[in-house]
């Protein structure tokens, strides 16, 4: 007998209980919102240049600094809405002696891609940014330079890499 009370006293709460909620529910009000979304597309950039010839490397002078040259590219962004960019460099990124470099055709040789202002690494194909405030005709000065690695011996031949230039915004 005392089982079948308890049995009716929990529908019986479970009754009182939803009735409760429909009373809840019945007191809620209508808000407007209005959400507003502004998406910027990329900056308008067009990249061009940007080709890097070595000339005739000895394979025995690859140290990461001899043979050093300019990435000569242009980089021209009308109708951007600001002159705060970033730039990325995406390609196959390999380690060498700690660094992270463009992967080029032969094993063991890279390209070290690094800011001319301050010869800071510019990491290929990472999440890396480098920020620049663009003025017109070019975005930060880029040098490119072989490096082997350590204590390997390079055979000769031509050899070459590929990277793809990003630019967006702050």
């Amino acid at each position: 007998m005392t089982r079948g009370w308890l049995r009716l006293a929990m529908v019986g709460g479970a009754l009182v209980f939803s009735g409760m909620a429909g009373e809840l529910l019945a007191a809620n009000k209508t808000v407007n919102m209005k959400l507003m979304v502004v998406i910027n597309a990329p900056p308008p950039c067009t990249v061009t240049g940007g080709t890097v010839e070595f000339g005739d490397v000895l394979t025995t002078k690859v140290d990461g600094v001899n043979f050093l040259q300019p990435v000569d590219y242009s980089l021209s962004c009308n109708g951007r809405l600001s002159d705060f960019l970033k730039l990325q460099i995406q390609g196959t990124a390999i380690t060498i002696n700690g660094e992270s470099v463009l992967k080029t055709n032969v094993p063991n040789l890279g390209i070290r891609l690094q800011n001319m202002a301050d010869k800071s690494v510019i990491p290929p194909g990472s999440v890396a940014w480098l920020p620049f405030q663009y003025t017109g005709g070019s975005g930060p000065a880029i040098q490119a330079v072989p490096v082997k690695t350590n204590g390997v011996t390079l055979t000769g031949g031509a050899f070459n890499a590929g990277a793809t230039l990003v630019v967006d915004y702050q």
